[in-house]
């Protein structure tokens, strides 16, 4: 192991991403997730699904009373991972990541919580340790003996206790024999039983450093640590603003040694925390999850402290940064500390498992009164239904299971004074659900693993992906879906593989084995949070290999507020470079050709459809396409077909997730209403003919679309040349898709052009800003007429101007004031009323039949058998068309 600046590690999320890039393919057998405030809508977008996908069972486990997730918003807790719950008399505060797999393993210790913050805003210190072919290390034997340990100081349910226990004796058998390394090589300590302070070495020391983002009010984490260590100068590091203290406390417990304070600059929460000391020229750190507090450094578990785990280690680079104004002790002044408002619960509930035998639930502590344990589908408000009573004195219960699996769950307890206490909602764990995705590896998919800037910019990538694509597609024929748990309602459907939930989490998981996590997350626009990369911050640690975050919007999230909310990034175009795009035009349209190349494009699998019309669409945002180049459009028409899953056969319809088929529609959508721009649906231009076959194919799938579900392909109009389908339009598409009328694509082409259109009894009125009417009359009764081929009556009206048109083919019979006469034509294709009149000149339009009709004489022939089929009297007619006019 290495003892340099580990720099391209990020977050944790970093290994995760790597662990799916890893050239050997190995599965990824355990993952686990430890911190003090847990967001688990955030981990089911950037790790949960990658986790499973790699074949992981998967652990989250958090402080019970620091959830930062409403219970409506979690989708896979308990079907798809272990979300566990501690609690001890302190904060349940270590952040760790573990990764296991066949023959490598990935361990991170640090700062960060599972987070938005802790995993890709704030500033974070994390120390890492990497594995490979069998290799052991110290560190993980450590963890091995802390986690066998931890549920003896700790309050956890008996299944996460049991899970954890697992993973201990997994490391043990592991790493039992592992190599104690250098004298004052990495150790990992934790305070289960002894205080972090007392397992320090006994100074005096030359020089101490250090940092946390609070400091106790009473200033005696930082007394206590001089007194220990008896350095002969101390330097403590402090953001202004966002630090917690209370100066005057610091100056007392510093006044005892040679100190100084190092303000450090505030373009980020700087999170991590350290204590580093110097002796003889040789470095050592304390580094991890302890703040400056007696509840994390001086205080055990066991009595009452923290839960904390922290690395121990020498020749570490130095942490404190060497900008920063330095500033005597004696002026510093203020105080900032923000008492830390805990929201914990005075009732907590540890956790729900459901097995053969029914639901099992578990509280930290029995109540003097009984306790009402109830559920919820998806824990939202009016959802909720009493299940049973923990009695009074007692901790555990069991239950009749849940109908729904995965269901939340809820404590409520009335005490003998009248108060009322409710717990924070848990998620029913379902170890069947949860289990390691065996045969993770197995199954076709691409040989190559790529994304979407590589197949812009790398011929080879993209020479590559067209050959994957078309052998992907040869191996999956007749099956478009991964094989996912059976639908509601079939035979082998039960009630814990029933949940939509699961078969999306599975669905997706065997998805990104098939095309990899990055095009699988573009493919179905799940992944939509860009984490920061890793920065040339000098906040990095480690003996082994470390790294650090970037800023963060809220700097008290570990002790004392909630973390940003999650968030999601407005979707963004590849820049491509003009030399570039005849090439990325080339490679589209042949990955298009590539999908299509069988009798139907439907034997591709559903991601790779969706994949490659991703792609398409980002180019098209781009400006790939020159402006007068239109043959964007056929490739576009291509996918169109590819989107229909009515082609699916029938098995694979019922197998696919219905988040999948929302997908397609939404997809669906975003792809006609770039095929409709500059064109309509009811002309006869080549690119109105491609736009209304396209819509008459695909306008059931559009109609039950949701913009939603398509946000991330409604690029921003930001590049030259961009081809883009803005919210508004994919709407008024979709509106338009749910009408019931037969019109509705007419009078769709009517508005566009700026025009109204009201029928009233068969009679239409278009109105206007136009200049001559009879051109608009003329191409009005062509569209209308293709719905009414017994007649339809189109009056065209502007300001004070107007003509009469009454048509069936092949009489067309039109009336011009201030001319009085009614003009007969006869019509035959290839011609149209559009074509004829489009010039407005009466005097060079051919095909007039006879001579002109006084209105006085009565209607044409043409124009009474109209009538008739209309049911609309002559002088009725004649009464309407004048009724403006009077």
């Amino acid at each position: 192991m290495s003892a340099a600046q580990h720099t391209r590690f990020a977050s944790p999320a970093t290994l995760l991403g790597e662990w799916s890039e890893r050239s050997d393919r190995q599965a990824l057998h355990e993952a686990l997730f430890l911190g003090f405030t847990v967001d688990l809508p955030f981990l089911e977008k950037v790790a949960i699904p990658v986790a499973r996908g790699l074949g992981a069972r998967t652990a989250v486990i958090g402080d019970a009373a620091q959830g930062l997730y409403d219970p409506v918003d979690v989708r896979m807790a308990g079907r798809s991972y272990l979300h566990g719950l501690g609690t001890c008399r302190g904060a349940f505060h270590p952040k760790v990541v573990l990764l296991i797999g066949e023959h490598a393993c990935r361990l991170a210790v640090g700062s960060g919580n599972p987070t938005l913050s802790g995993w890709g805003a704030n500033d974070e210190l994390w120390t890492v340790v990497e594995t490979e072919d069998d290799d052991s290390h110290a560190l993980l034997a450590d963890l091995a003996d802390w986690l066998e340990v931890l549920p003896s100081a700790v309050d956890l349910a008996p299944w996460t206790a049991g899970h954890l226990a697992e993973l201990a004796a997994l490391l043990t058998e592991r790493h039992v024999a592992a190599p104690a390394g250098p004298e004052g090589g990495p150790r990992l300590l934790h305070n289960l039983q002894e205080s972090l302070l007392d397992q320090l070495p006994l100074g005096p020391v030359d020089e101490l450093h250090a940092y946390a983002p609070f400091v106790d009010p009473s200033g005696h984490a930082l007394s206590a640590l001089v007194s220990r260590l008896r350095p002969r100068c101390t330097t403590l590091g402090l953001q202004p603003r966002w630090s917690s203290y209370d100066a005057g406390t610091i100056r007392a417990a510093l006044s005892g040694s040679a100190a100084q304070i190092r303000l450090l600059d505030e373009t980020r929460m700087r999170h991590g925390k350290f204590v580093e000391w110097q002796v003889g020229g040789r470095r050592h750190s304390l580094t991890g999850s302890p703040n400056l507090t007696r509840a994390a450094l001086c205080t055990s578990t066991r009595d009452g402290g923290n839960c904390e785990l922290a690395v121990l280690a020498a020749d570490a680079l130095p942490l404190l940064p060497e900008e920063g104004r330095v500033t005597a002790l004696a002026s510093l002044t203020g105080r900032t500390i923000r008492p830390f408002g805990s929201s914990g619960h005075a009732l907590v509930l540890l956790g729900a498992k459901t097995d053969s035998e029914g639901m099992h639930v578990s509280l930290a502590r029995s109540q003097p009164a009984p306790v009402v344990i109830s559920t919820s589908p998806d824990g939202s408000p009016g959802s909720w239904t009493e299940t049973g009573t923990i009695p009074a004195g007692t901790s555990a219960s069991s239950f009749p299971l849940p109908e729904v699996p995965g269901a939340a769950v809820r404590a409520i307890c009335t005490r003998p004074d009248g108060t009322t206490v409710e717990s924070a909602v848990v998620f029913v764990y379902s170890p069947v659900h949860c289990a390691r995705r065996h045969g993770a590896d197995s199954g076709p998919r691409l040989r190559y693993d790529y994304t979407a800037q590589t197949l812009f910019a790398d011929e080879l990538a993209a020479r590559r992906f067209e050959a994957d694509l078309l052998r992907l597609r040869e191996l999956t024929v007749g099956a478009s879906a991964p094989r996912v748990s059976p639908a509601p309602g079939t035979a082998a459907a039960v009630s814990v593989t029933s949940s939509s939930v699961d078969r999306w989490d599975a669905y997706l998981a065997d998805c990104r084995r098939m095309i990899g996590a990055p095009l699988t997350d573009l493919a179905f626009g799940t992944l939509q949070i860009d984490l920061p990369q890793a920065p040339s911050s000098r906040w990095i640690v480690s003996a082994v290999t470390g790294g650090a975050g970037a800023e963060d919007d809220d700097p008290y999230e570990d002790e004392t507020q909630d973390a940003d909310p999650l968030t999601t990034s407005q979707p963004l175009a590849p820049c491509i470079a003009p030399e570039q795009r005849s090439r990325c035009r080339t490679w589209a349209q042949r990955w298009v050709g590539t999908l299509a190349a069988s009798e139907t494009s439907a034997a591709a699998p559903v991601a790779v459809r969706l994949l490659v019309t991703n792609l398409y669409l980002q180019l098209l945002a781009a400006g790939a396409w020159d402006e007068n180049d239109q043959s964007w459009r056929n490739g576009l028409s291509r996918l169109l077909e590819a989107l229909r899953s009515e082609d699916s056969p029938i098995e694979v319809q019922q197998q696919t997730p219905p988040e999948t088929r929302r997908r397609l529609d939404a997809t669906a959508a975003v792809v006609m209403t770039l095929l409709v721009q500059d064109a309509n649906f009811t002309g006869g231009s080549e690119h109105d003919v491609l736009a209304a076959r396209a819509w008459h194919n695909s306008k059931a799938m559009i109609a039950r679309a949701e913009p939603a579900e398509g946000a991330d392909l409604m690029f921003p109009p930001d590049q030259a040349l961009a081809r883009v389908a803005p919210w508004s339009e994919v709407e008024r598409l979709i509106a338009l898709a749910q009408e019931n009328d037969p019109h509705a694509e007419v009078i769709e082409e009517f508005t566009a052009a700026g025009w109204s259109a009201k029928n009233e009894d068969g009679f239409w009125e278009i109105t206007g800003s136009f200049g001559n009417p009879i051109p608009v009359a003329a191409r009005a009764a062509e569209r209308l007429g293709r719905h009414h081929p017994n007649g339809v009556l189109v009056q065209a009206r502007s300001r004070n101007r107007w003509a009469f048109v009454a048509w069936a083919a092949p009489h067309l019979v039109l009336l011009n004031p201030p001319a009085r006469v009614w003009r007969t034509y006869e019509i035959r294709p290839p011609a149209t009323p559009e074509s004829r009149f489009s010039g407005g000149d009466l005097s060079v339009v051919p095909g007039r039949v006879g001579a002109p009709t006084p209105l006085g004489a009565g209607p044409p022939d043409a124009l009474k058998k109209i009538l008739a089929e209309a049911d609309l009297p002559y002088p009725a007619l004649i009464g309407r068309l004048f009724t403006l006019d009077a």
